[in-house]
């Protein structure tokens, strides 16, 4: 019966400390995407890599499990980006990561088309809106996310 206890004791230990140790999180800074890749179109799919600068402080790693954001380039409705993968953030980095995405499209050949424009320009004006869902350690979030930039090509 004592040594039920000591294993109760200990696990409750346990738990506090690792949740406490969940409340010293430090933000971690996202800057804008540095520079746009394409990798590729099958049926209503573009495969993209987004390239952003990221920063995490914290002494573990951030996984990106889930995108659903509406993208729009010039003004113009692109379609929904959601990742291909799941993406991880390495702990204490202070990089450029790689976020392979896909946009899923309703008109490819509107899209071609607004592509086939784009080509000449070094930069376009990018805006996504909707949600991302992070995991850390044992805990998951689920983030808005609504941004506007320039990016390049």
């Amino acid at each position: 019966m004592k040594n039920l206890k000591l294993k109760g004791a200990l696990i409750i230990l346990s738990l506090s400390l690792l949740l406490s140790a969940c409340s010293v999180y430090k933000s971690v800074d996202i800057g804008g995407v540095d520079k746009v890749d394409f990798k590729g179109m099958v049926d209503n799919k573009i495969s993209l890599q987004l390239k952003v600068p990221i920063k995490n402080p914290n002494a573990y790693k951030l996984k990106i499990t889930d995108m659903d954001l509406d993208v729009t380039i010039n003004g113009k409705y692109l379609g929904k980006m959601k990742t291909s993968s799941d993406i991880i953030i390495p702990k204490k980095s202070d990089e450029v990561q790689i976020f392979p995405v896909d946009v899923h499209v309703k008109n490819m050949l509107g899209t071609m088309s607004m592509f086939y424009k784009l080509r000449k320009m070094k930069n376009v004006e990018m805006q996504i809106v909707g949600t991302m869902k992070v995991k850390a350690l044992m805990r998951s979030k689920t983030i808005d996310i609504s941004e506007k930039q320039t990016i390049s090509l």
